[in-house]
């Protein structure tokens, strides 16, 4: 799980409690067996592509009541402030974590990070490896940081959800595919550049199928938020690498790892959201015959002012004409009753 604020986690927790298929619809009952013992970890990314797993545990880690930056007073006080426990483990801070999703081909999970600009040149990491400028719109408006996200992905050592290292690479790199190489490092292109990664779901009719949602502010002056669809690979198909950083007369080299290009064949647009929305959230029919799509708060930079004149609204989606704009869900079926995205 990510914790959705720049400079923060990611995190696993791991029950005691081995899973019984007998517990399906047991309600809170279950959630209790499952969720109430178990341990609690943070990631730390190396810089030589692996990772471990820290516990989040009273008394291990740096963690203790004698920590300068906090006092951890029991169990439960470890658990309610995470972050500080992260921070006293020296856990690695990431791009704004967000979801993760579980390869079903192979276990190999995903992680979004949808972008961070408080990430500085000089002050990345193997993970987290850019810090640029991305100028937006015809006034080129800096975005500072890594305004345009990646995606790291991982799997833990043995195929152990349990286990406590892992090995990791960056699959991809949100950008413009104008951008310079040191940025546009997966090589995107007009048809398949993105930026902001956020919502990310596997197929479960259309195995290693991964369904990508945008959550962007920072590529908005070329396209609205998007859904993509790809066909990853694996942890460590692409090849170590150093990267430039660059802001204004400031530089900095980054070593990283970053997966296999994907190509047009590995990566497509599927979809383009209306004016200022965010697509997240996504689910499949049980035959993959049906995709449902949340479309969330087309028109959400409509200024107060506007608000009495609906002929004024920055979006009208989607009845149209001069309609209040409206979260929605849209299905998506194909015209020959196929599995969405084959």
């Amino acid at each position: 799980m990510g914790d959705d604020s720049q400079n923060e986690y990611l995190y696993k927790f791991v029950s005691t409690k081995a899973w019984d298929a007998a517990d399906i619809g047991g309600g809170i009952a279950a959630g209790d067996k499952y969720m109430d013992d178990g341990k609690l970890y943070v990631a730390k990314f190396k810089a030589d592509g692996t990772g471990d797993w820290l516990e989040l545990k009273l008394g291990v880690n740096n963690i203790t009541a004698s920590y300068a930056a906090y006092a951890f007073a029991d169990a439960a006080d470890v658990v309610i402030n995470a972050r500080h426990a992260a921070d006293a483990a020296g856990a690695t801070k990431m791009d704004r974590p967000e979801w993760t999703a579980v390869n079903p081909k192979n276990g190999e999970v995903y992680l979004t990070l949808t972008n961070n600009t408080a990430r500085p040149v000089g002050g990345t990491d193997a993970a987290n490896p850019r810090s640029y400028n991305d100028p937006k719109g015809v006034a080129q408006t800096a975005q500072k940081g890594n305004p345009n996200g990646h995606i790291v992905r991982f799997a833990d050592t043995g195929g152990d959800p349990a286990a406590v290292t892992f090995k990791w690479d960056v699959y991809l790199f949100g950008a413009r595919s104008t951008a310079a190489a040191d940025v546009n490092l997966s090589s995107l292109g007009a048809d398949n550049d993105f930026s902001s990664p956020d919502g990310m779901w596997f197929s479960h009719a259309a195995p290693g199928l991964l369904w990508l949602e945008t959550d962007d502010s920072k590529y908005t002056d070329v396209t609205n938020c998007m859904l993509l669809g790809a066909l990853p690979g694996t942890v460590g198909d692409g090849a170590a690498k150093t990267i430039t950083n660059v802001d204004g007369g400031t530089s900095a080299t980054q070593a990283t790892f970053v997966g296999k290009a994907p190509g047009t064949d590995g990566l497509r647009r599927f979809l383009v959201g209306p004016k200022d929305c965010e697509i997240t959230g996504i689910a499949e029919s049980g035959d993959g015959r049906a995709l449902f799509v949340n479309i969330q708060h087309p028109g959400e930079t409509t200024p107060a002012a506007n608000i009495s004149d609906p002929t004024l609204f920055g979006s009208h989606w989607p009845q149209g004409g001069t309609a209040r704009p409206r979260s929605a869900t849209v299905v998506i079926t194909k015209n020959d009753g196929g599995l969405i995205g084959l």
